[in-house]
């Protein structure tokens, strides 16, 4: 299993808290591990890892998680007025340029699970009335053709994803705490709450982090939406703490979470079972980092997150076993970690 090969490689690392890398010419495609993006208040490089730690730059100037779509890593790029969305081979290492837009930042890369299509979000450069435009979603398909708004109004929105199953896609709105949830036939659903989300892997439903106090800004909840009845279930009650950031594992059984107590400056990872959900247990217990973004890896048996140490505005990347290892750092001064198929 993967997590025992990376536990060899990692062991290591109890002591000393970091892995070295060195750079190779050619990373085997069957060992790409992970990427994610080293020096990201400066260099902004774009890393792939593989098993044996190697790892190799695939771009520069790179401002936001990539995704990975057919053997290609989508990601955005902002340097010098020129931004553009990218997608480089893996196995060719060629690079495409799918969009370039002088007139605006384009950020959040988002593969289509099945087909060649990638939304993205676009902000644009132009002011209205001395304030920022607000961004909007737009799509293109990955062989190159013309970008397009996902809708016609570019209605202002943000933090798109797919359902496992391509069928659905949810996003929030920028200008109002609402969820909007567009299948491919077209319908389309706005939920009257917003907060950060988790597909269910047979795509039937949403773990959502609720946002229950809005002027407070508090997530008070986690909830259950399931798109059949469109009932919602509460998951995980949290009066004490915002709850938030939940990624559900591959086996659908297991939810990863963060949670904040009021007034804590950081937020700690912990892991739900749903066969237990009375007893969550927390993952990480260090005042010095503030914990997000937690992923599961593809067979749902080990988790990898970034955190932030506030007081040296530095971030970095880590990665676990539940309930068999503790938090090992795989990388510092690195930034949103995602495993490769």
């Amino acid at each position: 299993m993967r997590w025992i090969l990376l536990l060899g490689i990692l062991g290591s690392l109890i002591s000393c808290g970091s892995v070295k890398s060195t750079a190779v010419p050619t990373i085997d495609p069957k060992y790409w591990l992970m990427s994610y993006v080293q020096e990201p208040l400066t260099e902004a490089n774009l890393i792939v890892r593989d098993f044996a730690q190697n790892q190799q730059t695939i771009g520069t100037a790179v401002n936001s998680p990539a995704c990975f779509s057919q053997g290609r890593l989508i990601y955005t790029t902002k340097l010098s007025g020129t931004n553009r969305l990218l997608a480089s081979d893996l196995n060719t290492r060629q690079t495409q340029t799918l969009v370039d837009d002088p007139a605006a930042v384009l950020s959040q890369a988002t593969c289509h699970p099945v087909n060649d299509q990638v939304l993205y979000l676009r902000s644009p450069l132009e002011l209205i009335d001395d304030e920022p435009a607000p961004p909007s979603i737009w799509q293109i398909g990955a062989s190159a053709s013309q970008p397009q708004s996902l809708d016609a109004a570019q209605t202002p929105a943000l933090n798109q994803q797919w359902s496992p199953d391509g069928k659905w896609l949810i996003y929030e709105l920028a200008d109002r705490p609402n969820l909007v949830l567009h299948a491919a036939t077209g319908e389309t659903r706005e939920l009257t709450f917003t907060g950060t989300f988790s597909w269910q892997p047979d795509s039937q439903a949403l773990i959502i982090a609720q946002l229950t106090e809005p002027a407070a800004g508090r997530f008070g909840r986690l909830v259950r939406y399931d798109l059949a009845t469109e009932q919602i279930q509460v998951v995980l009650e949290s009066p004490d703490a915002d709850v938030y950031y939940p990624r559900l594992a591959p086996d659908g059984q297991q939810l990863a979470y963060i949670r904040r107590p009021l007034g804590a400056e950081v937020g700690e990872l912990w892991l739900l079972k749903f066969n237990n959900p009375l007893e969550p247990l927390q993952l990480t217990d260090d005042s010095r980092y503030d914990n997000f973004d937690p992923q599961w890896s593809p067979e749902g048996q080990e988790l990898i997150w970034s955190r932030l140490d506030p007081q040296q505005a530095r971030y970095s990347i880590w990665y676990q076993v539940p309930e068999i290892t503790t938090p090992i750092q795989l990388a510092d001064d690195a930034i949103w970690p995602r495993w490769l198929p």
